[in-house]
C-alpha cells in the first residue's frame, strides 16, 4: 500500500517531476487520530502533486479504533497500528505525568504518539512526518543530509525570531545556519530514523529516559536526550520542517523567497487553515496553498 494505490484507484494524481523524490528503502509513519484525518489526506494530496515518495510502505499509529474504518486511511496504510497495552499505559503515563502542562493531557497523549516509531519496521529507515504539513519540493537533501546519524530532524523555531534581526534569522533557518538553542531543541514533525533506533530496546529506552524528568512537551524530553547523545542527531535545514507562524513574521519579499524555497511547510501554531482564520492572515500564500491542496484531495476528503 502506498499514495500511488490511491492514484491506481483514480482518488489522486500523481506528478512525477524534477522535483519527485525516490527512496524505496524508508517506509512512511503518521501519527494522528480522526480529528485529523482530513490533515492526513490533504498531506497525501502534496506529496502526490510533487511526486514525494509515493510508492513507498505507510505506517499509521493511533489511538482510536475508528480511524480503522476510514476507507481512504485503510487503502493507503501498509499498516494502521493502534496503541494498546504496555506502549499505551507508558505513553499515557509520560503525557499525564512527565509535561508541565498537565491539563493539556489529551493534547500531550496525541504528541506522544509518534513515539510508537521506535519500533522494528520492513525498511531500514523511516520518515515520520506530522499530518498538519505539506510537502512543497523534494525531500532528496533531507533524505542524504546525515546518513550516518541515527536521527535527523530539524529546530525548533525560537521566540528570538520575532524580536531579533528577523529576516536574517528566517533565512538563516533555510541555509541551516543554526545559533544557540536551534542547535539542540528539536521539532519532532519530522524525524528521519534508521535501524539504530528502530527497536523496542531504544523504545524502552526513550520511555525510561523521559519518566525520570519534566519537560514543557514531548519534544522537549527527546531534545533533552539528544542533548545528551549529540552524536546520534544530525540537524537538518529548516528547509525540510518550516514553521508558518514564524514565517509570517518575515518582510514580504522575504516571505515569498523562503515560501517558494522550503520543502516542507509546518502549520504548528494556534492558526490552522482548515479551521476558521482570521481576517488578518486569510490571505497569506501559505494559507491559501494548503487550500489549494485541500481541492486536489476532493476525491479522498
Amino acid at each position: 500500500m502506498s499514495i500511488n494505490s490511491l492514484q491506481e484507484k483514480g482518488l489522486l494524481e500523481i506528478k512525477n517531476t524534477e522535483r519527485s523524490t525516490v527512496s524505496p528503502d524508508v517506509t512512511l509513519a503518521f501519527a494522528f487520530d480522526s480529528g485529523y484525518a482530513e490533515c492526513f489526506k490533504v498531506m497525501l494530496a502534496s506529496m502526490a502533486e510533487n511526486g514525494v515518495l509515493c510508492r513507498n510502505p505507510i505506517v499509521v499509529y493511533t489511538d482510536d479504533e475508528q480511524l480503522q474504518d476510514d476507507p481512504v486511511v485503510a487503502a493507503a496504510a501498509d499498516r494502521i497500528s493502534i496503541l494498546s497495552g504496555e506502549r499505551k499505559k507508558r505513553l499515557y503515563t509520560l503525557a499525564r505525568d512527565n509535561v508541565k502542562r498537565p491539563e493539556r493531557a489529551n493534547w500531550n497523549r496525541g504528541t506522544f504518539l509518534k513515539w510508537c516509531i521506535f519500533e522494528e519496521q520492513e525498511t531500514s529507515k523511516l520518515l515520520f512526518l506530522d499530518v498538519d504539513m505539506l510537502t512543497l519540493n523534494s525531500l532528496d537533501g533531507l533524505l542524504s543530509a546525515f546518513p550516518d546519524k541515527p536521527l535527523v530532524t530539524c529546530p525548533q523555531f525560537q521566540q528570538s525570531i520575532r524580536t531579533e534581526n528577523t529576516d536574517e534569522q528566517l533565512l538563516n533557518m533555510l541555509k541551516g545556519e543554526f545559533d544557540n538553542k536551534h542547535k539542540s531543541r528539536i521539532n519532532s514533525g519530522v524525524m528521519l530514523v534508521n535501524n539504530e533506533l528502530l527497536s523496542d530496546s531504544f523504545f524502552d529506552e526513550i520511555t525510561k529516559f523521559a519518566s525520570e524528568r519534566v519537560s514543557i512537551h514531548e519534544q522537549g524530553l527527546l531534545s533533552e536526550y539528544f542533548a545528551s547523545n549529540k552524536n546520534m542527531l544530525g540537524m537538518a535545514s529548516s528547509r525540510y520542517n518550516y514553521q508558518d507562524s514564524y514565517l509570517r513574521f518575515a518582510s514580504d519579499s522575504v516571505y515569498k523567497d523562503i515560501l517558494l524555497d522550503i520543502s516542507i511547510i509546518h502549520y504548528a501554531g494556534g492558526v490552522k487553515p482548515w479551521l476558521d482564520t482570521s481576517k488578518s492572515v486569510e490571505d497569506l500564500a501559505s494559507i491559501k496553498i494548503w487550500h489549494h491542496y485541500k481541492s486536489l484531495a476532493t476525491k479522498i476528503l
